[in-house]
């Protein structure tokens, strides 16, 4: 591997190893699609280059997108690794050397395997064989990742506008997305050729509008213009220069701030920045609301846009990947609490919320929040004008990705101890001055609210623990060691630092409180607004017009047991609009099932 040039990181995180999920909704998701995928024919997944290399005549393999140009092949390939060593499930291992063996028959009987690449699917392939070779060691994916790039720099059309819109040509979309791959291929190889090419692709428009804080930028398509800030982060690990990271900081906080839905999704229409300030909010109202401030805005594409049904609201499994990079580069460079917010809305209300990928390769693309309601769905309902359906589309690639991130995503170390930045149910084991420690989270959070730790350790063992203390959690927060209260500052965006001796057996517990609250859709829109307990988005069973206090709504809801939901909340008499005899019930949107109804964001009452 070669030396980094640029900066040192603060954190490391514990890449995809020493790592356990227990039993929860999260680890049913995860090991529910790794069986949907291991059942999936390495035939089907390689009949596409066999076709293009001249090896097979037939047609057959997998249909939708991927049936069209196996775009997501190293997606899968990749995710099949991370997951591999998440789990130490060997069919994971056995099936990615598998498919990786096979591409590589493909490619060398027929240079055009290696030629059918645009910039879309070359940036996905290029990150499946850097996954095999940092993940799993395999050695051909030199070869494969050198021949990949040396055709691309023949072919690829250097003369594109480069103010990072969709429709420069049909073969260079997303072109500023290639830099983050490249500059992992540099890193892994040495190979300068690599580290050239990531240059040719940077995107220095976007980050010269962050940098001075511009925000008139749209419109951005919003999960690439969001999966390209890990191109600026691998720049700036490899060169070290400060504008990538700062660029990184701007986004992460206007975004983060101004562009998002309570869930931390984002891009309605598959949007950011369009030049109509309020999109947001009118993107959640329907056709005859008539307190819209634009009917319409243009999207990434040129095309007018206004409440979209097919494109929903957010484009959840992409949009979630994007974060989860993005947030894990922030928390690794900087070591602030603070990148872990975003990560954490969209795993419980992001892809955490999905329902399963079906083995016909159907998956939710889009999440809706809508005022006149929502569901859960895999069917797509839309097809490419070549008859493509949008079945094994991009976020079948995405989604693997998501779930082998959750073990990655919870634990990062230094020389002085471990950090804690996200809670699922989970053990992680590291070593602290030659003796081995592990850390269980035997809680079922966020089923249930407090949060309970146990260390076991070979011997007494000094070191810090830290707990991000979550954005939300600015109520009365308490900590206990061994049942014995604790004063330690628990500030919201911060690390709770406990820094002791431990022994075998310590148990820690900690109260975040979760309390009720209401996150408006945008500033434009202050009376449309979700309601949220804790880390969670709660979703209503009716469509409403609320008439309660905004600032307290514990004042107007009543926690109730509700089958099937861990929370539930029942509104008191009085408060819906215009038959106050009626009450609404609210709970968890990530525990919905498919194809139920559900109001995410409701409509208060001036």
């Amino acid at each position: 591997m070669k030396e980094i040039r640029g900066m040192e990181t603060k954190l490391q995180n514990f890449g995809y190893r020493d790592v356990e999920l227990k039993e929860s909704h999260f680890k049913a998701q995860r090991d529910g699609l790794i069986e949907t995928y291991l059942a999936i024919p390495n035939d089907d997944l390689l009949h596409y280059f066999r076709q293009v290399a001249g090896l097979v005549e037939e047609d057959g393999g997998l249909e939708g997108w991927y049936g069209n140009n196996a775009c997501t092949f190293g997606q899968k390939l990749g995710a099949f690794a991370r997951l591999y060593l998440v789990t130490g499930d060997v069919r994971l291992k056995d099936k990615a050397l598998a498919l990786a063996d096979g591409w590589g028959v493909c490619a060398a009987a027929s240079q055009a395997v290696i030629d059918v690449n645009d910039t879309y699917v070359y940036d996905k392939v290029m990150g499946g064989f850097a996954d095999m070779l940092e993940y799993l060691q395999y050695e051909p994916a030199r070869d494969y990742l050198r021949r990949l790039t040396k055709s691309a720099m023949e072919r690829f059309q250097r003369e594109v506008p480069r103010d990072g819109l969709q429709t420069m040509s049909p073969s260079m979309i997303e072109w500023y997305t290639l830099p983050e791959q490249l500059y992992r291929a540099y890193v892994l190889t040495g190979e300068e050729l690599y580290l050239t090419f990531a240059g040719e692709w940077d995107y220095p428009y976007f980050w010269d509008k962050l940098l001075k804080r511009d925000f008139q930028i749209g419109p951005r398509h919003a999960y690439s213009h969001v999966n390209c800030l890990s191109s600026a982060a691998m720049a700036w690990q490899v060169t070290g220069e400060q504008r990538y990271l700062e660029a990184m900081r701007i986004a992460y906080d206007e975004i983060l701030q101004n562009h998002t839905f309570a869930t931390g999704g984002y891009g309605p229409a598959e949007t950011l920045f369009p030049d109509e300030e309020g999109y947001l909010g009118d993107s959640l109202k329907a056709a005859w609301d008539t307190d819209k401030r634009h009917e319409t805005y243009v999207n990434f594409g040129n095309s007018v846009r206004g409440r979209d049904d097919k494109w929903g609201s957010c484009e959840v499994s992409c949009c979630s990947w994007a974060v989860f990079k993005l947030c894990n580069y922030l928390l690794t460079f900087t070591g602030e609490a603070k990148y872990g917010d975003w990560a954490e809305k969209l795993l419980y209300n992001g892809c955490g919320g999905q329902p399963p990928i079906t083995g016909e390769g159907k998956v939710m693309y889009y999440a809706d929040y809508f005022i006149n309601g929502g569901f859960k769905s895999t069917e797509d309902g839309r097809t490419h004008g070549d008859g493509c359906s949008f079945e094994w589309q991009c976020c079948t690639g995405t989604f693997p990705e998501d779930v082998a991130e959750y073990a990655n995503m919870l634990y990062y170390r230094d020389e002085t101890g471990l950090y804690v930045s996200q809670y699922l149910p989970s053990r992680v084991a590291f070593a602290i001055g030659g003796e081995k420690v592990s850390l269980e989270n035997t809680s079922a959070y966020p089923k249930e609210k407090q949060l309970r730790f146990v260390l076991h350790s070979t011997a007494p063992v000094h070191f810090a623990l830290r707990f991000r203390v979550p954005a939300w959690a600015a109520g009365k927060n308490s900590v206990r060691i061994n049942g014995q209260t604790v004063d330690a500052a628990a500030l919201p965006n911060s690390w709770l630092v406990l820094e002791r001796t431990w022994q075998e057996q310590d148990v820690v517990e900690i109260d975040f409180a979760f309390t009720l609250r209401l996150e408006a859709a945008d500033a434009y829109s202050p009376r449309v607004a979700a309601l949220c307990y804790g880390p969670l988005v709660l979703v209503c069973n009716k469509m409403s017009l609320l008439d309660a206090d905004m600032a307290h709504p514990e004042e107007w809801l009543e926690p109730i047991e509700k089958e099937g939901y861990s929370f539930a909340f029942r509104t008191k008499p009085g408060h819906v609009k215009p038959f106050h005899r009626l009450v609404r019930e609210f709970y968890p949107y990530y525990e919905v099932p498919e194809k139920e109804w559900y109001y995410m964001y409701n409509r208060f009452a001036e």
